[in-house]
């Protein structure tokens, strides 16, 4: 059994750790259906410590254009992975960055790099989830590690994960996942 601390506007905290988590009811403007199926699947939203706004939780048109998708960092039992739900027929399959099973939500900290990332991460410290605009998808390649081949234009959003670690993007295409760029 794990313990949840209710701390400040709607903040649980796993017991014995420094994870901050929002219940997807939390987030108001999210639609309905999509609370409740992130709800059903028992999943906490976790929330980086150094981020005050909630987050993890994103609408993007990933699948198609004109399709409205949702796509959120949910943890069961400490253990986190990427859920998309769907606004229509359109989906791609598997995570979208590549991750067959759930990380442990302290892996930022436990796998910490000091040298590389110029400094310790806090305890709490977590993945960030955003949308690159489908107008952006095209330039933003060119600011990071690029992935062969290079999107000419984009038809739809990208998914953007970030940390202190880096970041990378995934693309839906053809049904399929395929990552954008990377940086370290």
């Amino acid at each position: 059994m794990v313990l949840l601390t209710s701390l400040s506007l709607g903040l649980l905290q796993r017991g014995g750790t420094a994870n901050r988590y929002l219940r997807p009811d939390d987030f108001k403007a999210v639609p309905p259906q999509v609370r409740l199926t992130l709800n059903q699947r028992h999943c906490l939203i976790p929330q980086d410590v150094e981020t005050v706004a909630p987050h993890n939780l994103v609408m993007g048109e990933f699948a198609k254009q004109g399709q409205q998708d949702w796509a959120a960092y949910c943890s069961v039992n400490g253990r986190s992975k990427v859920v998309v739900i769907w606004g229509g027929p359109s989906h791609c399959s598997g995570d979208p960055f590549g991750l067959d099973n759930p990380v442990d939500d302290d892996e930022i900290y436990s796998h910490a790099d000091p040298e590389q990332w110029g400094r310790m991460p806090p305890r709490g410290s977590f993945w960030k989830l955003s949308v690159v605009p489908r107008a952006k998808v095209a330039a933003r390649q060119k600011v990071g590690i690029a992935i062969r081949p290079l999107l000419k234009t984009a038809l739809r959003d990208a998914l953007q994960r970030t940390s202190i670690a880096g970041a990378n993007a995934a693309y839906c295409s053809n049904g399929k996942w395929r990552e954008l760029w990377y940086a370290d």
